[in-house]
């Protein structure tokens, strides 16, 4: 219940800071980005490690989850025009590392080994996670970076 209410409050905190066609200010940006990372950093602190390589495809969901709400949140930002280009390859890495997440959960699905899976996620998602971390903190949120 407090996870669901978390997220609704988190939506609509971001629905209201990127709403209307005036992008937001660099301070506003921020603040907000800054927002939306932390509700997934404390919702993702609260998963369990899994204990076996079964576990691995529930903790995969579960992070799935918690980035595609993140993801919409930093979607629904409008950036200011001097940050517009790098927000956008910003929000575009951090979508391409949902969608490896999400490849590697189908994949678990479909009977390949968890532990495979897992080691290639790794592998995919290094150096994205790099160029990402560098990013936001060019863009001034290091709220969002993969090492929160």
């Amino acid at each position: 219940m407090r996870r669901r209410q978390a997220v609704a409050l988190l939506a609509g905190a971001t629905g209201l800071a990127g709403c209307g066609s005036t992008p937001l200010s660099v301070t506003q940006l921020r603040n907000s980005a800054t927002q939306i990372c932390q509700a997934g950093t404390r919702q993702a602190g609260r998963l369990s490690s899994p204990s076996s390589p079964a576990g691995s495809v529930g903790f995969l969901r579960s992070g799935e989850r918690i980035m595609n709400y993140e993801l919409r949140g930093l979607r629904a930002l409008r950036p200011p025009g001097s940050l517009a280009s790098l927000y956008a390859s910003t929000v575009r890495d951090f979508s391409r590392q949902l969608s490896f997440v999400a490849q590697s959960v189908q994949r678990i699905d479909q009977g390949e080994d968890p532990v495979t899976t897992v080691k290639l996620l790794q592998g995919q998602l290094g150096p994205i996670e790099s160029e990402e971390q560098t990013d936001w903190e060019g863009i001034g949120v290091p709220a969002c970076t993969a090492q929160q």
